[in-house]
């Protein structure tokens, strides 16, 4: 598709350094947009709109990258939780979010993520530091 950012992404049109994994059906990056620290994005590269458009070994695949990002997410990170959401609002283009969070994270700190009413932006190194953790398990 012509205009859809993860489409150029994933043909390597657009690189990204914030890619930490990759492999032939699917990528995941830190977010350029974090909500909260670590956020990150696990992306199909054939665009589709929703998971129902895939097969059921290519959802397994999808699903298997999905629970691998978090646990690297949660063991670098030292949490406990995550809440993935599968999106598509913005781009139409099948993917989920994953953010990692606290245990005891509050409904009304959740509504502010959706909404964007919280962001996290990262010092010094540290989105650099936490690609080279995410890369090297």
């Amino acid at each position: 598709m012509d205009g859809c950012i993860f489409c150029k992404i994933a043909s390597h049109q657009i690189e990204k350094e914030e890619i930490f994994f990759e492999d032939e059906k699917v990528f995941a990056m830190l977010d350029d947009d974090w909500t909260v620290k670590g956020h990150s994005l696990v992306v199909w590269k054939e665009h589709v709109a929703n998971m129902s458009d895939l097969s059921e070994d290519d959802f397994l695949h999808f699903s298997s990258v999905c629970r691998n990002v978090e646990a690297r997410l949660l063991k670098i990170l030292h949490l406990n939780k995550s809440i993935v959401l599968k999106s598509g609002l913005l781009e139409p283009h099948f993917h989920f979010h994953i953010y990692p969070v606290t245990s005891d994270i509050q409904w009304d700190t959740v509504r502010d993520m959706l909404e964007k009413k919280i962001q996290y932006t990262p010092v010094n190194k540290e989105k650099e530091e936490l690609l080279i953790g995410l890369r090297n398990l």
